[in-house]
């Protein structure tokens, strides 16, 4: 798998310690958070230099159809994520997600969107550094979502519209979101053109406490519909053509560039603590940025796995994310592990060989089931092409992927992202 950009690193799991072991000597017992306190684990993406997405089993890369969007669906594709490292980039530097142009009457959206494959992400604080698109009618974010099969799942948002900046407008509105219970919905305005440059978006997430920053600087608070439960971090880039959010969607292909992704947090995993906190070095102080980022910052990451470098040629993979060990055409040779909450892959390894209500590990970590398997009724239901789900993408390591038939798969999630 490719871990040539970045590193999970738990400070309690010493099984993944193979990935750090050097940093964790530095950073065994957390990372302080001015003001906030200090996490348990780091979570860095350096996409300046990263060369290869469809390979890395931190990440899983969406490539499923959203039929629950109106006026247009959307088609999350593998090839609209695209690493542009600064050894290799032709225009701006990082990872690039597309949302396609122009799209026909009632035809999907072709977009972009990945997810971390971990699920137990929690209370911590969640950066990313972005170069917006101009071009009118799409949505971009970073998002934490829930970890559960059925919805509604709550969320933290950080989005921005492409249609609200503009060169006359006198100041952009940011979009800070927490979706769940009664929620809270906070826009700043800020002096800047998010198109213009590379800026940090961030939120701070403790209990009953959402706090929001931009370049640094914090803009505000919500604590209705704050979040207590364990997820993932996504990263997306869309657009249904709503007329109230995204409108558009947009005349010709509109680009968001991702520079990084920080994440600093506590975890639901088991832990055990840590040797010596007053060492030298065992907490890491994270800094917080101040201002616009530009590719020739000197960007500090306390838990990042060395890069491949510059003369890394990786190929991204056409036909698997590969978010498990084993290569897409290896048997599955390990003990099957019921889920018990109807996950497959991922950072827990559950599969669908051990239970009797579906076969097919789709690339987004749920299970895909035949038309017969009826047993999941109280989740929500669509019919589909099962080549979508069980063909590209499948993880073989957690099931059976093949042309099906299948006609019938559990939602993915149901809200407006996707």
């Amino acid at each position: 798998m490719g871990f040539e950009f970045i590193v999970i690193c738990s400070v309690y799991w010493t099984a993944i310690c193979f990935l750090c072991s050097s940093a964790l000597a530095k950073c065994e017992c957390g990372y302080a958070v001015k003001g906030q306190g200090t996490y348990t684990d780091a979570f860095e993406a350096d996409f300046f230099n990263q060369n290869d997405i469809a390979n890395d089993g931190n990440w899983n890369v969406s490539r499923y159809l959203n039929s629950d969007m109106k006026p247009h669906n959307m088609q999350y594709k593998l090839e609209n994520v695209i690493p542009n490292p600064k050894s290799k980039s032709s225009g701006d530097p990082g990872l690039q997600l597309y949302v396609r142009g122009p799209t026909a009457d009632n035809a999907p959206v072709s977009a972009a969107e990945l997810m971390t494959t971990r699920g137990d992400m929690h209370y911590g604080s969640y950066r990313v550094a972005l170069k917006y698109s101009r071009e009118a009618g799409t949505c971009g974010s970073m998002f934490w979502m829930e970890k559960k099969a059925e919805a509604p799942k709550q969320e933290i948002d950080v989005e921005l519209l492409s249609y609200q900046d503009t060169a006359s407008s006198p100041d952009n509105e940011i979009h800070f979101v927490n979706h769940g219970g009664l929620g809270g919905h906070l826009k700043p305005h800020v002096s800047f053109h998010p198109s213009d440059g590379y800026h940090e978006y961030r939120f701070d997430w403790s209990p009953g406490r959402v706090a929001f920053y931009t370049d640094g600087k914090h803009v505000g608070d919500l604590t209705d519909g704050v979040p207590s439960n364990p997820g993932n971090l996504l990263l997306n880039h869309w657009s249904n053509g709503n007329a109230g959010w995204t409108q558009g969607p947009p005349k010709q292909d509109a680009l968001m560039t991702v520079a990084y992704v920080k994440a600093y947090f506590n975890t639901t995993a088991t832990a055990s603590p840590c040797v010596n906190p007053k060492a030298d070095g065992a907490v890491c102080e994270v800094p917080d940025q101040s201002g616009p980022v530009t590719p020739s910052d000197a960007t500090t990451f306390l838990n990042l796995h060395p890069s491949s470098g510059p003369g890394d040629t990786t190929t991204p993979a056409t036909n698997s994310t590969n978010t498990n060990p084993h290569p897409p055409d290896e048997p599955n040779s390990h003990v099957p592990k019921s889920s018990p909450d109807n996950t497959c892959g991922g950072e827990q390894g559950y599969d669908c060989l051990a239970n009797t209500v579906g076969e097919c590990c789709s690339s987004h970590g749920y299970w895909y089931v035949d038309a017969d398997a009826t047993t999941l009724a109280p989740l929500t239901w669509y019919s589909g092409a099962t080549a979508a789900y069980c063909g590209e993408g499948c993880q073989k390591a957690f099931g059976k992927c093949g042309p099906g038939p299948f006609r019938r798969h559990i939602k993915h999630r149901a809200n407006r992202h996707g």
